[in-house]
């Protein structure tokens, strides 16, 4: 599929591999980044073989394992990937894992990986559809169909859309004698260790307001899980094509363990600050046949722009990780990293781990209604960052 320099301008009006003009990097100072370093070459995190990553992306029993493999050979091999990651996507039975491999693809390849997306946008996993064409349209900058065509609004919880977010990134861990390391962190793993995150945001304040649940999912003996809200606020610039740029800020005061471990002995009270920034594709009002009945799907109809089709983003933040626990589970795994500041007193001597990747998210169907359902996943907090874990966040807020 060839792409057009023009037809990637005229439907967004944003060139989506368009990199800041030249005459930006004339001071070499604005070579650095507050997120990204400038380099990758550290020490592997993982010292597996490329042999043995690609035995384990094939045949491991676990998702997850299967995933972080693939991502890890994808890092060192780069687009000389994309055609086991195509591979992954025809073979895989994991939705996640097949989800992940298509943006994979993308951040392989660019361009280029717009015929392997295209391949997938008719999917028998109308999912993995849906993502193939947000993908795809994020790759052509042209408009591509969604698979769905109407939204479900529920008037339970306190948002209008709740988002689960697919993150990816690298962790930068200094290792005690022997220096910096860095991981690959794939999507589900990034899921297992910090928790699975939904961005949640009301229609009448998305330009200021976001708020972020990250779940641990069955981190409790009795299979519950562990919740964090977030509040952030700052603002947005709108470009044409239906498109919010937002810079986002949440600085709140979090539990820390001194342990080491998530929950293990008694916490302190520390300030944790979080960066993001975004890009998100609005639906147009009429776009979509919104379904429901009262007064929150009566104002998202009436709303300019009712819902988030796409976002796209950055993210960076400071965490302690347990290399001891880590060490001896052989992995890292929930619980091991805490979000940290290394300037708290107690916290900050742990301090030891950058994070930085980059997210996305997109309306799609959470419960199998052939639709957009835009809430149907409820907060377990609310858009004050207060947690609600008691009715979970599904029977106040109307």
């Amino acid at each position: 599929m060839a792409l057009s320099h023009d037809h990637m301008l005229s439907a967004t009006g944003i060139d989506p591999f368009a990199g800041p003009p030249a005459s930006r990097f004339h001071d070499p100072a604005e070579h650095l980044d507050f997120a990204r370093p400038l380099t990758d070459r550290f020490l592997p995190y993982d010292t597996r073989s490329d042999r043995q990553l690609l035995a384990a992306a094939r045949e491991d029993d676990s998702p997850l394992e299967r995933e972080r493999a693939l991502w890890e050979f994808a890092d060192r091999t780069g687009p000389d990937a994309l055609g086991l990651v195509d591979e992954i996507i025809r073979e895989e039975t994991s939705r996640d894992v097949r989800q992940g491999a298509l943006w994979l693809a993308l951040k392989l390849a660019g361009t280029a990986s717009a015929e392997t997306l295209a391949n997938y946008t008719d999917d028998v996993d109308p999912e993995v559809a849906d993502w193939a064409r947000v993908l795809l349209g994020d790759v052509s900058g042209e408009a591509v169909s969604r698979v769905y065509t109407t939204a479900l609004v529920e008037e339970t919880g306190y948002f209008d859309q709740t988002v689960p977010l697919v993150i990816s990134g690298n962790i930068i861990v200094q290792l005690p004698g022997v220096g910096a390391a860095r991981a690959v962190l794939s999507p589900l793993w990034f899921d297992s260790i910090l928790g699975r995150v939904l961005a949640c945001t009301n229609t009448d304040t998305i330009r200021t307001d976001l708020t972020v649940e990250k779940e641990l999912d069955a981190f409790h003996e009795d299979g519950s899980a562990h919740y964090e809200i977030f509040p952030f606020r700052g603002h947005s610039v709108e470009y044409e094509g239906k498109l919010l740029e937002h810079n986002y800020m949440s600085d709140t005061i979090r539990p820390y363990y001194p342990s080491g471990l998530v929950e293990v002995g008694e916490a302190i009270d520390s300030p944790v600050s979080l960066l993001r920034i975004a890009l998100t594709h609005l639906a147009d009002q009429d776009e979509y046949e919104i379904i429901g009945d009262g007064p929150r799907a009566d104002r998202v109809r009436a709303a300019e722009f009712p819902f988030v089709k796409s976002v796209r983003g950055r993210f960076y933040g400071f965490a302690a990780t347990n290399l001891e626990a880590a060490m001896e589970a052989g992995i890292v795994q929930a619980g091991h990293v805490q979000l940290a500041n290394p300037s708290d007193p107690v916290a900050g001597p742990a301090t030891n781990t950058k994070m930085y990747g980059t997210f996305r998210g997109k309306a799609g169907d959470y419960t199998s209604a052939d639709a957009f359902t835009l809430n149907a996943i409820k907060c377990h907090g609310r858009p004050d960052g207060s947690i609600d874990t008691v009715t979970g966040g599904a029977e106040l807020g109307r």
